[in-house]
């Protein structure tokens, strides 16, 4: 019999999240896209496509603020410099294309609405345009934030770069093309609101952005708690019986943020906290389970902050698992989620997890008491939160109660945290 098809290999792409101030804080520009289309139809997008073979052309890298190496070192140096520095490019053509918001310098008489027409009808026209106008791409006004890469049981599929960036002074966003059927500003709770009233469609790494930004005062403030970080390797460590952590480099999708994920369980086993979408850590996980002759049945999260939660859609989705969740915490995925209440006992693996409700970090926060008590998963109850996110703020008052009932819950035992330390 002939060997059968591997997953479609990611195309490179790449995302801009457009914001500018608004009266309750900053907003981001979305946009619907037509339910004609064969990839994210009917969905609410930030602009951006796949990367072009011109995103790479020399002549955009000699017009760029930034080189190629100062590119591979943004995105956390798990890319090539010149395929770095062609996704920021496609980031900026993308803007253009799809928002009519073009970051470069430009002169005063330059007609930017044909170069945009020309552009639509010609993706690989850009190097061309850029010598005619004598642009200056303006690469160093984009603020990398995360990598997320369409999962392997999906047809079409992409490693996309995602980027946040200041509206210009001036810039205004403008809708043409068929790609983009309406645009609008939002703030990102807002936005989350409305897809869980079911009157925005938003796939997780819209959702999930969504989320990385909620708490978000102004671009600076994007920049320095936000992007990425150097990559580091995925970590694995047996922390106790039935219990192996992995530690994932990139939670939420950000290179640099590091979140222990962990599998509980001899064969049948429960995946705690898969927060990181990119891949590798992802990959890790299964081949445990399947070096043991075993199986992920189920997986489960501490709470839905993204970088606890962003990689578990595409395990439970390749698996055909659920995913559970603490009271609340399904609001902002968009997807189905289990919700579970304080003294449930999640019995899909076999090793059981009994569930202590604890808010604190977030009001949907909960704990896993394993197995006979020795041990448990705390979260971000005690301990650091993401090293590269701005989370909301935490009831310290609830978070001491949940700290007081947890050690009441299983006396003695070890706790093993979301984050290194």
């Amino acid at each position: 019999m002939p060997d059968e098809p591997g997953p479609v290999q990611p195309r490179p792409a790449a995302t801009v999240v457009l914001l500018r101030p608004g009266v309750d804080g900053p907003e981001v520009l979305l946009a619907h896209r037509p339910v004609t289309m064969a990839f994210a139809a009917d969905m609410h997008v930030f602009p951006g496509g796949r990367v072009d073979p011109a995103d790479s052309d020399r002549r955009l890298v000699a017009r760029s603020a930034i080189t190629p190496a100062e590119a591979a070192v943004a995105l956390g140096g798990d890319l090539e410099p010149g395929a770095a520095h062609a996704a920021f490019v496609a980031a900026i053509r993308e803007s253009f294309e799809e928002a009519g918001v073009l970051f470069a310098d430009v002169g005063p008489a330059a007609d930017l609405e044909a170069a945009r027409a020309r552009l639509l009808i010609e993706p690989g026209s850009f190097p061309d345009l850029a010598e005619r106008l004598d642009l200056r791409l303006r690469t160093d006004r984009l603020v990398p934030l995360s990598r997320w890469v369409t999962p392997p049981t999906m047809p079409r599929r992409f490693d996309t770069r995602f980027f946040a960036a200041a509206l210009p002074d001036g810039a205004a966003a403008s809708l043409v093309g068929d790609e983009v059927v309406a645009q609008a500003w939002h703030r990102p709770r807002a936005a989350l609101d409305a897809m869980a009233a079911g009157m925005l469609g938003l796939w997780l790494p819209t959702s999930t952005t969504l989320q990385q930004l909620e708490h978000a005062t102004s671009i600076d403030e994007i920049r320095e708690r936000l992007t990425p970080g150097a990559l580091t390797e995925v970590e694995v460590l047996a922390v106790a019986p039935d219990v192996v952590r992995i530690q994932m480099p990139a939670g939420g999708g950000v290179a640099g943020q590091p979140i222990h994920s962990y599998l509980v369980g001899r064969e049948a086993l429960v995946l705690v906290d898969p927060g990181d979408p990119t891949g590798p850590g992802l990959d890790r996980a299964l081949a445990i389970a399947a070096d043991r002759g075993g199986t992920i049945v189920a997986v489960a999260l501490t709470h839905a902050d993204p970088d606890h939660a962003a990689g578990a859609e595409a395990i439970a989705e390749q698996l055909g698992v659920a995913v559970h969740v603490g009271v609340g915490g399904a609001r902002d995925l968009p997807y189905a989620a289990l919700e579970m209440v304080d003294g449930d006992v999640l019995r899909h693996g076999d090793v059981p997890l009994r569930v202590i409700a604890t808010p604190g970090p977030r009001t949907d926060h909960l704990a896993f008491v394993v197995g006979d008590g020795a041990s448990v998963l705390s979260g971000d109850l005690d301990g650091p939160r993401g090293a590269r996110s701005i989370p909301g703020p935490a009831d310290e008052a609830a978070a001491t109660r949940s700290i007081a009932r947890l050690r009441s819950a299983a006396p003695g035992a070890r706790w093993w945290r979301g984050h290194p330390a």
